[in-house]
């Protein structure tokens, strides 16, 4: 099955605005990497440690994802549940800022992962 030009076109935004989407999330993640907040380093535990590397980790993923949809996609997913599954054994609570994770990690990575469908359907790119 073939698309006419418009069509391509209009996934080809897709794949932009996936893109430009997922930069936020990752200068926030590597942000906090390089300026944590005031707290000492030495006083977390190996699990607050891990909560931060997966969240860059998943940022990266999306990274990823520029230059492979359906890889930097799922990468950054299942990261990303893996750092909330590790918040949530750590903090014994869910992570307060969810919302901006699932805005600003989840919602790109679904948009590559859209993209990446219809790109192996049609042919896109």
């Amino acid at each position: 099955m073939s698309l006419d030009e418009n069509q391509a076109k209009r996934f080809l935004i897709l794949r932009w605005v996936a893109r430009i989407w997922s930069l936020p999330a990752v200068f926030i993640a590597v942000n906090e990497l390089l300026f944590p907040d005031g707290y000492s380093i030495i006083e977390e535990t190996w699990l607050a440690i891990a909560t931060v590397v997966l969240m860059v980790l998943s940022a990266i993923g999306l990274l990823v994802a520029w230059w492979n949809e359906r890889v930097g996609g799922w990468v950054s997913i299942s990261l990303m549940v893996v750092f909330f599954i590790t918040y949530w054994l750590d903090a014994a609570e869910f992570f307060p800022g969810w919302s901006v994770m699932l805005i600003f990690v989840a919602l790109p990575a679904i948009l590559f992962l859209v993209f990446d469908y219809f790109n192996q359907k049609y042919y896109l790119v």
